[in-house]
């Protein structure tokens, strides 16, 4: 059995190998007449012959693995040499018969009655034939090379076509004026032809870029922004579907439409493109085409230059809106109409959801605005506050006084005083709230120093209501303390509203201090000097005129206790300084002893008044006994002074060291024995 069909293999297989070579001949002349030298040739009879040649291969291969290894050397020789010339025989059999197929795909593309979807399809299938390189000689074959080369024209071809065709049955035109622009889109009703168009076009993977690109900036951006003239009709023509807008190039801001205006365009540009939303099947249409695009930019340039803008930024607003919903429902309008991409489809609807929380957010925001624009009024009325008012009493015992505060604050703390009431009665924006005003009294502390800087410095009755503005606010906090202890974010302001206006002041306080020791510049008291002239007299009445004028700066607007030991601070360094001068003296004669009587007497008229009660400066005024001590020794006798001095028991020692006055002795009296005998005294 096995030599018969060896005897039948060893004369089929040449036979079979010679049929491959007169098809391969063939074929070649098929291809180089049609790739090389560009002529039609009959290929139908080949076509015919290798089916033929295919199946006879087939059973001859079947033949040859059936067959056993015989027990002659030379017959299983000469099996293995049937078998690889018949192997490079399949090999060049297959070859051929690859570009026959391609090539007889090509021909077939140009039959009459090939539509578009029918060609791309043909396309299709010669693409996957020519991917499929079973063989590495067929891309060194050169015909190979004239078939892939041949593809890419027919395909360049197909893609123009059905592009010029959907431009021609979608027209996207626009123009533009000097001003103005005008957009036109218009679908013809040739909805057989559309849809050839376009499904061919899907099947291509084409991604209509320039279609998503025309629409947003042409279309939808202008439409979110600006107020257009919208015309859509779908019914006056039986040809076609118009949509036609047109709008200024230049808008100012308070004339762009609402949200809801720009929704109810969106909705009706949407329902007429949807004459060319072409479904091709149960998961794919031209809208999700177009959605993968553009969805995620149409909704975010919505979101962001409509909806944010029209958000109501107050709680009565909030309550009358309806934007919630409308977003809801434009967001299922959306998904109706199958523009979806499977990514961005919640997008809207997860804005609606927290357009609460924006709202909420702009509410603060406005309410920080207001807060800031109150504190900007230059306000240079002051209004009078009651002690019960401004001081936080607790357990102190220390009498109350009223002030004087800015009427920029009164209206602030009225402002804070309905911000804190609308967040205890909106419980869902009450932590919002308190933290916004925690903000603004962070802000006050910053930015009104920072707005009046030359202000405060310089003015003394400024920086005194800064104090006062400060203190009151941190009053204020106290007193709402029950209702803001549970907030962190009021843990210290209170003390640092505190400190922020008492800085300011003490500021002031320095100034005036340095502008005190400036005048006592001119009060010299030299050796040399034989008698007091006008310069140390003006020094004192400068100095006093300063007091003076800080009296009627200061005495209405600080509290009382404030404003007392302010002053008599700078009182009681005055009289030091004065003191410190006259006591430096090693020789006072008759006449400067004369001139700094007069000079005391001058201070002794004019410092009391200072004060609402003048009697008031002795406890106040810590100096002030000393002076008057002090002009007691300058006008008095040695036996005046040794009887002040009273053995160390006078009056004199509340205010003077023993050296002290000694030294004032030995300044005032020539060397006697009644001197020496005075000095003596005084241990």
């Amino acid at each position: 059995m096995d030599l018969a069909q060896m005897e039948n293999v060893s004369f089929n297989v040449p036979e079979v190998l010679t049929r491959i070579r007169k098809y391969q001949e063939d074929v070649r002349g098929i291809v180089n007449a049609n790739y090389v030298e560009l002529l039609s040739i009959n290929n139908h009879d080949v076509i015919g012959g290798l089916r033929t040649l295919e199946t006879d291969i087939k059973e001859l291969i079947a033949s040859t693995t059936q067959l056993t290894a015989d027990k002659s050397t030379v017959a299983r020789n000469d099996l293995r040499n049937y078998q690889r010339d018949l192997e490079e025989g399949m090999r060049g059999y297959k070859i051929a018969r690859k570009l026959l197929s391609i090539h007889d795909l090509f021909e077939s593309m140009n039959l009459s009655g090939n539509g578009y979807e029918k060609t791309a399809h043909i396309l299709s299938k010669i693409k996957t034939l020519l991917d499929e390189v079973d063989d590495p000689v067929l891309v060194d074959l050169h015909f190979f090379q004239g078939l892939i080369l041949r593809y890419e024209k027919e395909y360049e071809t197909l893609i123009n076509d059905l592009n010029v065709k959907f431009n021609d049955l979608v027209q996207l035109q626009q123009r533009s004026f000097q001003n103005t622009k005008s957009v036109t889109i218009r679908i013809h009703k040739d909805e057989n032809l559309l849809y050839q168009v376009v499904v061919t076009l899907l099947k291509t993977h084409h991604d209509f870029q320039t279609v998503c690109r025309f629409l947003l900036e042409n279309v939808f951006a202008p439409v979110i922004v600006k107020p257009v003239s919208l015309i859509c009709d779908e019914k006056s023509s039986e040809e076609s579907v118009l949509i036609q807008l047109s709008y200024q190039l230049s808008v100012a801001e308070e004339l762009r439409p609402g949200y809801k205006t720009v929704l109810s365009n969106v909705m009706q540009i949407f329902y007429n493109l949807s004459n060319m939303n072409i479904v091709v099947s149960d998961d794919e249409c031209l809208f999700k085409v177009l959605a993968r695009q553009m969805k995620k930019k149409l909704c975010t340039l919505l979101m962001e230059q409509c909806l944010e803008r029209d958000i109501p930024g107050t709680i009565e607003g909030m309550k009358e809106s309806t934007m919630v919903n409308d977003v809801c429902e434009f967001n299922t309008f959306l998904q109706t109409t199958n523009f979806v991409d499977g990514e961005n489809d919640n997008l809207l609807q997860e804005y609606a959801n927290s357009i609460e929380t924006i709202h909420q957010k702009k509410l603060c925001d406005n309410v920080l605005d207001t807060a800031l624009q109150i504190m900007k009024h230059e306000s240079h009325e002051m209004v009078l506050i009651e002690d019960h008012e401004y001081q936080f009493v607790g357990s102190t015992t220390e009498r109350l006084s009223s002030c004087m505060v800015t009427r920029t604050v009164v209206d602030l703390k009225k402002f804070l005083d309905k911000v804190l009431a609308e967040a205890f009665t909106n419980g869902g924006t009450a932590d919002r709230f308190i933290q916004t005003i925690a903000t603004i009294l962070e802000r006050y502390m910053v930015d009104v120093p920072m707005a009046n800087e030359k202000l405060l410095f310089k003015i003394p009755q400024q920086s005194a209501l800064f104090r006062n503005d400060c203190t009151y606010l941190s009053y204020w906090l106290q007193k709402n303390d029950d209702k803001l202890k549970d907030h962190r974010s009021f843990a210290t302001t209170s003390d640092e509203l505190k400190a922020c206006g008492e800085d300011i002041f003490q500021h002031q306080l320095n100034n005036q201090r340095t502008q005190m020791m400036q005048a006592l510049s001119g009060f010299k008291l030299s050796i040399n000097l034989v008698e007091l002239g006008t310069e140390q007299q003006r020094a004192v009445r400068q100095c006093v005129r300063q007091f003076e004028l800080l009296k009627n700066v200061w005495q209405t607007v600080l509290p009382e206790s404030v404003y007392k030991q302010s002053l008599s601070g700078l009182v009681d360094q005055f009289l030091k300084e004065i003191m410190k001068r006259i006591q430096y003296l090693e020789d006072i004669t008759t006449a400067i002893g004369n001139g700094l009587v007069l000079l005391i007497d001058i201070m002794m008229d004019a410092l009391p008044n200072l004060f609402q009660e003048p009697s008031e400066i002795h406890q106040l005024v810590k100096q002030w006994t000393k002076l008057l001590q002090l002009r007691q020794i300058l006008c008095g006798s040695l036996v005046e002074i040794t009887e002040l001095w009273a053995e160390g028991k006078g009056p004199l020692t509340m205010c003077f060291s023993a050296e002290e006055i000694k030294h004032l002795v030995r300044a005032l009296f020539q060397n006697t024995k009644q001197r020496q005998a005075c000095i003596a005294s005084i241990v």
